[in-house]
């Protein structure tokens, strides 16, 4: 895969990083001419997506940079674009409108690939099937006609992903995308885990659910009281999501007798670095299911939320995302819908 001409990463997550990582090895192009433009949203996204930059010191060049406010986007992609217009590869996890910009309408890419960025990669892969992608936001809703059109003709939405291939350790079922899917195994995680002895852990991973998916934020403790039905809960290790708060975990810590443990490295750099594994994992949801799943195949139980407790615009996604943990033989569990009041 290796052309000559510089290939372009860009990400705003740590696993979106991760999976660019991946990507680089995959893809043979450690050595080659490698830009990472690599931006973080919250403090504890830039220690996180730290940690894996020193893990992986490879790239030719490094812009690392706070995402906000956006005046600072601009210096980074006039120091990306000097000189300089066509690119190999590009490796594209998210963007802002800005940078869009400059995808659209400064770069040329002989290859375009979409990396991994959670559950949500499944719902995009959805979006440029049907080609419906540049009409709605990133929260799902629909823009108007004359905002669509305005936006495409300035180069602000993501139009360049309609001729992407996927990265992707998800089963995209889209038929109109056969062909353009390239599997990413993450070899190389998997390959600095090596076999670990297992202890007695069960590690509840956690997810930013309540205040983000479910239509009604108190339901989030009658589907805990659920699972603690099933699964005493003072005897797994809860693993929270980074956007979940401290104040919320420390409540449900005290009401269960149950174990709050904040990783200091994403999951699945802890998994490379930690002595023990845990012998199996729970979760609502959560695309660290995925990546465990591949890295080192763990019993999984996932408690599903009921359509009915999600929020309208978001139904569709956690259909799509539950039929896909099934399709991977993770153990499903329903949950039933709590009583309102």
């Amino acid at each position: 895969m290796n052309t000559g001409k510089p290939s372009l990463f860009l990400c705003r997550s740590p696993l979106q990083l991760l999976n660019c990582i991946e990507a680089c090895e995959h893809f043979g192009l450690r050595g080659t001419h490698t830009v990472m433009v690599c931006a973080w949203r919250a403090e504890r996204d830039k220690h996180l997506m730290q940690r894996l930059l020193d893990l992986y010191p490879h790239w030719s060049e490094l812009h690392f940079f706070p995402l906000y406010p956006t005046k600072g986007q601009l210096p980074v992609m006039l120091k990306v674009f000097r000189g300089r217009r066509h690119f190999a590869h590009l490796f594209y996890g998210d963007s802002t409108h800005l940078i869009n910009v400059f995808l659209n309408k400064v770069g040329r890419f002989d290859s375009i690939h979409l990396v991994d960025d959670g559950a949500a990669t499944l719902h995009r892969a959805h979006q440029i099937a049907t080609r419906v992608l540049h009409r709605q936001r990133k929260n799902f809703t629909p823009r108007g006609r004359l905002g669509t059109a305005l936006q495409a003709g300035l180069g602000l939405s993501p139009m360049f992903l309609y001729r992407a291939r996927f990265f992707t350790f998800y089963p995209i079922s889209q038929p109109e995308l056969a062909g353009t899917i390239d599997r990413n195994e993450l070899a190389f995680c998997k390959s600095r885990i090596g076999e670990k002895p297992r202890t007695d852990e069960v590690w509840f991973i956690g997810s930013d659910i309540r205040r983000e998916v479910l239509a009604r934020r108190e339901d989030y403790d009658a589907f805990l009281e659920q699972v603690h039905r099933r699964i005493d809960l003072s005897k797994v290790v809860y693993i929270p999501h980074r956007k979940e708060p401290d104040d919320y975990l420390a409540e449900i810590s005290k009401r269960y007798s149950m174990e709050v443990r904040r990783l200091e490295a994403i999951l699945e750099l802890e998994l490379v670095n930690a002595p023990t594994l845990p012998k199996a994992f729970v979760s609502f949801t959560s695309s660290a299911l995925d990546t465990i799943d591949l890295l080192i195949k763990p019993p999984i139980t996932v408690f599903r939320i009921p359509q009915g407790a999600i929020r309208d615009i978001l139904r569709a996604k956690y259909d799509e995302v539950y039929d896909a943990m099934a399709r991977k033989g993770f153990n499903i569990v329903d949950l039933d819908m709590p009583a309102t009041a």
